[in-house]
């Protein structure tokens, strides 16, 4: 590992990685709103959607998309296609599909994505939305394969 590069979750988005570059696909990460709030940052413990919500993620969240937003206007307005948004499930902020909720599964969004799709709408613009989950892996791929891979052939 090189030095001052922090490992601390497994490499869920390598297939992501793998499958856009055997397409000539462009990606480009987004901010983490989690990091960003002031009641997250980079030291901090896992805390629920309710919990943010309640601490100004919200916020942070929606002047985030608005700067995404503004960016992804400009892509398209410059003939360049957003294929999609990928969001981790089960993240506060990014969760596409699924949330914890204490001992249980549901499906719900994160504060994040929440934001974007609204502004999305509020803007006309027509991005999928992809939930990514390690544990599902299998699903994930078929998600994405179903995006990305049919407009690049």
């Amino acid at each position: 590992m090189a030095e001052g590069v922090v490992k601390t979750f497994p490499g869920t988005v390598k297939p992501i990685l793998e499958l856009c570059m055997a397409h000539d696909i462009n990606i480009m990460q987004m901010p983490c709103p989690e990091t960003i709030c002031a009641a997250g940052g980079l030291g901090r413990g896992p805390h629920g959607k309710k919990w943010y919500e309640k601490r100004g993620l919200r916020v942070t969240a929606r002047e985030i998309a608005e700067g995404q937003v503004d960016y992804m206007t400009r892509l398209r307005a410059h003939g360049m296609e957003i294929l999609a948004i990928i969001g981790v499930d089960f993240s506060p902020a990014c969760a596409v599909n699924y949330l914890n909720k204490g001992r249980s599964i549901h499906r719900d969004k994160g504060i994040y994505i929440e934001e974007l799709e609204r502004l999305l709408d509020m803007r006309g613009l027509k991005i999928p939305f992809i939930g990514i989950c390690q544990r599902w892996e299998k699903k994930m791929m078929t998600d994405l394969q179903g995006v990305l891979v049919p407009r690049m052939t």
